[in-house]
């Protein structure tokens, strides 16, 4: 997507210079229109010559298809405790998705969210490596692609672990709560359900712990319920706990969205992430997490304390990084920079740390890449198809009365030299 110049040009801009220059268009395109509404015939024929149109060319070649694979990192938190643990999930997708693969930043949706994600990881990582504090919970950390293309790395990821008898898909089936993380940079924290939870259920006990993390933290924090039926008819899913609810798993979704239909979440230009309402919303959520697999039922009492609080500098740095870098599904390649990213600080807070990857079917392919997926584009400034005829006219005009004065010639040098003869006689 590039900057259209006057005279043409194929230098790559920001999006701040690609909306100036939208507007620029807007202004001279309005100009060229303002020709029908001339308050005269000579001045419309006027604005005709002053006006100007665009012609849209690109160049490149026909897209193919390409290589379809999307990816999958995990890792993993357990309990020191013998028995057998239960186990909660925490999920989150990290591409971007915009109309421009190449521009779009999706810095909220979901930068933040994996920044969150993170952090939270990193912040239990300390608490069950800290001597009589750890909880009796494994948790599965879930990074999964192709989030804005149906979910499908999630979907693909659970159908296989779960039919496979993996013990990943073991501790995802077992999972009491499915707690997924989607766009956390902005005020308000919603969290939505497919349905409102029975009291004394694993997500009920996580709204409570949610509710009191906000009382007990930020007080003047909105968080509220979203309850939203599953439409089994819509092979569309509006959140991404849904992929886990269609197979029975509790599961919800954390956003600063209230509805899936918000524009935010599809936005090229998606690049703004307020630092202090993501660190807000992150100890929230790590607080609330921490709630529920320590059981504690005094509200009065922090679980994150002293150093075990978020850190700003590490959420902004990942946000930073995330929102400058190509992170669409089909130029993602396990080389990336993000697959690494995401992998080496997966690898600082958990163990068995897994990239996996899922190739589209070759028969039925669920989804398919193409390749070419940036094309220079060029706007000529050029004169209206009138402004030709008048020309041609003109030039016509112009040729004409050449050719009259040439044929003219040798009688005005007659009509000099019989002028002449007389004078001499």
């Amino acid at each position: 997507f590039l900057f259209l110049g006057r005279p043409p040009t194929s230098t790559l801009f920001s999006s701040t210079k690609v909306l100036l220059c939208k507007q620029w268009y807007q202004r001279r395109v309005r100009a060229g229109l303002n020709s029908d509404h001339a308050a005269t015939a000579v001045a419309a024929l006027g604005n005709v010559f002053h006006s100007n149109g665009y012609q849209i060319v690109t160049y490149g070649t026909v897209p193919a298809p390409a290589k379809s694979v999307i990816y999958t990192v995990q890792g993993k938190l357990t309990s020191q405790s013998r028995e057998a643990n239960p186990s909660i999930a925490i999920v989150a997708h990290f591409d971007s998705f915009g109309i421009a693969p190449h521009l779009a930043k999706s810095a909220n949706s979901n930068g933040s969210g994996v920044a969150a994600f993170l952090e939270l990881a990193r912040l239990l990582a300390k608490l069950y490596n800290t001597p009589g504090s750890v909880p009796k919970y494994d948790i599965l950390f879930l990074l999964t692609g192709a989030g804005k293309l149906n979910y499908l790395s999630s979907k693909t990821w659970m159908e296989r672990k779960m039919t496979s008898d993996s013990p990943d898909g073991a501790l995802l089936s077992e999972a009491e709560f499915v707690l997924c993380i989607d766009s956390v940079g902005k005020e308000g924290l919603n969290i939505h359900l497919s349905k409102q939870p029975k009291a004394g259920t694993p997500a009920d006990r996580m709204l409570r712990a949610f509710k009191e993390a906000t009382d007990l933290l930020y007080p003047n924090t909105t968080f509220q319920t979203v309850p939203k039926k599953v439409n089994l008819g819509n092979p569309s899913f509006a959140w991404h706990h849904e992929v886990f609810t269609v197979k029975r798993l509790s599961a919800g979704t954390l956003s600063n969205y209230p509805s899936h239909t918000a524009s935010g979440r599809l936005n090229t230009f998606d690049e703004k992430v307020d630092s202090d309402l993501l660190l807000k919303n992150t100890h929230i959520l790590a607080e609330a997490v921490g709630r529920y697999i320590s059981d504690v039922s005094d509200k009065s009492i922090a679980i994150l304390q002293d150093r075990m609080v978020p850190n700003k500098d590490m959420l902004e740095r990942t946000v930073q990084y995330l929102s400058t870098t190509q992170r669409a599904a089909q130029l993602l390649t396990k080389e990336s920079s993000v697959i690494s990213f995401l992998e080496q600080m997966m690898d600082k807070f958990t163990s068995e740390v897994i990239v996996s990857e899922f190739k589209a079917s070759k028969r039925d392919p669920e989804f398919q890449f193409y390749d070419n997926t940036e094309v220079k584009l060029f706007a000529y400034n050029v004169k209206p198809a009138v402004f030709d005829l008048f020309l041609a006219i003109a030039v016509f005009a112009y040729l004409g009365a050449v050719y009259l004065c040439i044929k003219a010639i040798p009688h005005i040098l007659t009509a000099i030299y019989q002028s002449k003869k007389l004078k001499s006689s």
